[in-house]
């Protein structure tokens, strides 16, 4: 499914003089159907077309959706959309799906659209429901039950209690585990079995079992020190509410957690530097990366142990690696240069002559090919005004004629667009000669060093380093002498 979306303040269809729709602010759409399209991909369709927010806030920035500006669809149903002109002057709609299922799929995006639009009308509903200072039965937290009139959350004393013994727990210097072990042997209720006993919204299936991130989320809760801090229509809003918890107790145990944070490890230059690029040459299974406690890093198939292994023909190292890579870069660098320089001789445009005078014989076959082909248009429909042939004959014939034409004229196109890549190739244009230009390699190399230069890495019996350079392809059109010197 293909749709071109037009941002309107006004549109409308006319057929023979006769308005058939028209909209005020919204979308124009021309909406193509192939044979493949389904329910469900039209149904991701329309949930895009209702969410994507192009019209612009009270702020003059690009946030508001249809539904947020009152906007309207207009759909208009466009085959033209999978033309295809891949090859030939005359386009295709082989692609396009019949006019039956095109207009199923039409009648299906406007309910689509329409029901998805009175969901986000329900979700507005619920958001106009919190700025008017009313809570939601979501909104209820372990601790706390809503008030009858939705205007308070009220402490639920009961789980209050096993709030506060749990953050008194952390400052004891209890570890987290620790906690989640206690409340476990003491067969406290677990948070949603006490909720759902007290009347919250909770999943259908629960377990009476603490579990370390209940803990942790109760242990960062603001709500128990006082204010809750909630997004209400986009917006971070604090909230008042009743504090469970003395005042000072919910930032010292803060600090706390905080303190218990490990920090990250820093990654070295050798972690993942050859990601998806190095595999076995023999069989082409990928090889992995270790880095060993002792400091060596290797090369080796996957392995769960931390070890390195004993036998060294499982294994090679990352130095012996990396030295062949910066070898073989270094090397082509210097090739580059080379090549570089014979550019700019007189011999270069002798070498690029030679290509061109081939792509040019094969030009003037195909012209010939195609003035033949042509001269049989004429005495064709000759032999069809005259009678000679019936107008299925002629219809059959000419159809041949031109889809002849429409493959020379696709071999031309392929013709055309090697020529170019050739006057790139013998200039400052060639790809090849960009990436691998003369510069100083780096100390360490990096992951995007790797992916500018190589292509992949294969190792052969854990010995034997072959690197597979990038942008090989545009060295073709080079003379094999200029590789040699």
């Amino acid at each position: 499914m293909r749709a071109v979306l037009q941002r309107v303040t006004r549109a409308s269809v006319t057929v023979d003089g006769e308005v058939l729709g028209k909209i005020g602010k919204g979308f124009m759409i021309l909406l193509g159907v192939e044979n493949s399209d389904t329910e469900e991909i039209t149904d991701k369709m329309a949930d895009k077309i209702c969410k994507l927010r192009i019209f612009e806030d009270e702020n003059g920035k690009t946030n508001c959706s249809l539904k947020d500006v009152d906007g309207e669809l207009l759909l208009v149903s466009q085959f033209t959309l999978y033309a295809s002109c891949r090859k030939g002057n005359r386009p295709s709609f082989t692609q396009a799906g019949d006019p039956k299922k095109a207009e199923e799929l039409y009648e299906y995006i406007k309910k689509a659209r329409y029901e998805a639009v009175q969901l986000k009308g329900m979700r507005e509903y619920a958001i106009r429901e919190q700025l008017e200072g009313l809570y939601t039965v979501h909104d209820e937290k372990y601790g706390y039950i809503l008030s009858d009139d939705r205007r308070e959350l009220l402490i639920d004393e009961e789980a209050a209690v096993v709030v506060r013994e749990i953050f008194q727990m952390v400052l004891d210097g209890m570890l987290l585990t620790n906690i989640v072990k206690i409340l476990n042997d003491s067969e406290i209720e677990s948070p949603m079995v006490h909720n759902a006993r007290v009347g919250h919204k909770v999943w259908p299936a629960y377990d009476n079992k603490w579990l370390f991130c209940s803990v942790r989320r109760i242990l960062r809760c603001t709500a128990y020190a006082g204010y809750w801090q909630k997004t209400i229509n986009k917006k971070i809003c604090t909230l008042p509410i009743a504090p469970i918890l003395e005042e000072g107790i919910f930032e010292k145990v803060q600090e706390i957690l905080d303190k218990r944070k490990k920090p990250r490890k820093v990654r070295t230059g050798k972690r993942g530097l050859f990601v998806k690029k190095i595999f076995d040459a023999e069989t082409g299974r990928k090889i992995s990366q270790r880095n060993f406690k002792t400091g060596e890093t290797v090369f080796l198939f996957a392995s769960g142990t931390n070890q390195l292994p004993r036998d060294k023909s499982t294994y090679i190292s990352f130095e012996t690696v990396i030295a062949e890579v910066r070898k073989v870069i270094q090397r082509e660098m210097e090739l580059a240069e080379q090549i570089k320089k014979k550019l700019s001789a007189r011999e270069a445009e002798s070498e690029k002559y030679k290509w061109l005078k081939q792509y040019s014989q094969r030009a003037w076959t195909i012209f010939e090919e195609m003035e033949q082909v042509e001269k049989e248009r004429i005495p064709l429909y000759q032999n069809y005004q005259t009678g000679k042939i019936n107008e299925e004959e002629y219809l059959e014939r000419k159809e041949e004629i031109r889809d002849q034409l429409s493959m020379y004229d696709g071999d031309f196109s392929e013709l055309m667009e090697e020529v170019s890549v050739i006057e790139k190739a013998y200039s400052n244009k060639n790809e090849w000669l960009e990436t691998f230009k003369k510069e100083n390699l780096p100390k360490e190399l990096q992951p995007e060093h790797i992916n500018k230069w190589i292509e992949k890495v294969l190792i052969r019996d854990f010995k034997e380093v072959q690197v597979c350079l990038s942008k090989q392809e545009w060295k073709k059109y080079f003379p094999a002498e200029w590789m040699e010197e």
